[in-house]
C-alpha cells in the first residue's frame, strides 16, 4: 500500500508508461474508486507532476468520474442480484430521496461530493440504492468532483515542488481547513437541532 501514497513513485510509474500512462492512471483511479476507501490525493498529485497542473487535473477528474461510474454500476448490479442488499432499498432515507424531484436528487449528490467527511464509496453506494439515473449520477458527480479535484491536484503537486510553491500550498491548506471547519460546524449544529426536537 505504500506505493499508493508515494507521489514520486507513482509519478515515475505513470511516466514509465509513456502515452499509455494516461490510461494507466485512469485505470488506477477506477480501482481506487471501486475499492471505496483508498485515498486518491496522491494519484492526483502524481498526475499533476507528470502531466502538468491542468493536464493532471483533467486526467484525475476523468479517472475519478469513471471510477464513480463503474462503482455505481457494480453496486447497483450487486443490489439487484442480492436479496439481502435489496432490503437496504426499504430504508426511509432511500424512499425520501426517491420521492424527491430529479433536480433534488442531483443536487444531493453534488453537495455530498463537496463534503470532505463522506467517503466517495459511501456516496456511490447510496446513489446506487436510489432511483437516480446513471446519466444524472454522472453529471452530478462531475460537478461535485471538480472543486475537490482542483484541491487534490494543486496540493499533491505543491507537496512535491514545495520550495517553489510553499505559499500557494499554505493558502490551499488553509482553504481546505476552512471548508472542513464549515462542514464540521454545520454537522454539529444539525445534531444539536436534532436533539432539541
Amino acid at each position: 500500500m505504500d506505493w499508493l501514497t508515494n507521489v514520486d513513485g507513482l509519478a515515475e510509474w505513470i511516466r514509465s508508461w509513456g502515452i499509455l500512462g494516461i490510461a494507466g492512471s485512469i485505470l488506477l483511479n477506477i480501482l481506487i474508486s471501486v475499492a471505496g476507501v483508498l485515498p486518491s490525493i496522491f494519484l492526483s498529485g502524481a498526475n499533476a507532476v507528470v502531466f502538468g497542473l491542468y493536464g493532471g487535473f483533467l486526467i484525475s477528474l476523468t479517472g475519478e468520474v469513471a471510477g464513480a461510474a463503474v462503482a455505481f454500476l457494480l453496486y447497483r448490479r450487486g443490489i439487484r442480484s442480492s436479496r439481502r442488499l435489496q432490503k437496504m432499498e426499504s430504508f426511509q432515507w432511500v424512499h425520501r430521496i426517491n420521492g424527491s424531484s430529479r433536480f433534488r436528487k442531483c443536487l444531493a449528490v453534488v453537495l455530498l461530493r463537496l463534503n470532505p467527511f463522506i467517503p466517495s464509496g459511501v456516496i456511490n453506494l447510496g446513489a446506487a440504492l436510489t432511483t437516480l439515473s446513471f446519466g444524472d449520477f454522472l453529471l452530478a458527480t462531475t460537478i461535485g468532483k471538480i472543486p475537490s479535484m482542483v484541491f487534490e491536484t494543486f496540493v499533491g503537486h505543491d507537496l512535491i515542488y514545495f520550495e517553489e510553491n510553499k505559499l500557494r500550498l499554505l493558502f490551499a491548506l488553509i482553504a481546505g481547513a476552512l471548508v472542513l471547519v464549515l462542514f464540521w460546524k454545520k454537522g454539529g449544529s444539525g445534531n444539536e437541532n436534532g436533539k432539541e426536537t
